[in-house]
């Protein structure tokens, strides 16, 4: 019977190395596809800003008032805009 037993022993030491080993390429596979997903996202991200900002050169911050200082008081005083 020990031969037996030490072939069983034998056996699931084998099919647990199968499957850490499988376990392994998994985590693998799904790193690949996060880093995959993240460059992408990086990729979108860094187009958006550069799109912003190049639509930002020559405007200012765009408000319905703009404030000006007046001269004789030094006070603020609201002007609207045409």
């Amino acid at each position: 019977m020990p031969i037996l037993k030490d072939s069983r022993a034998q056996s699931r030491l084998e099919k647990a190395a199968r499957e850490r080993g499988n376990a392994w390429v998994n985590y693998e596979v799904e790193a690949k596809a996060i880093r995959e997903k993240t460059a992408g996202l990086r990729a979108l991200r860094i187009a958006k800003e550069t799109a912003d900002k190049s639509a930002a050169v020559g405007e200012g911050p765009v408000s319905k008032k703009s404030v000006t200082r007046s001269q004789s008081t030094g006070r603020l005083r609201h002007q609207r805009r045409r």
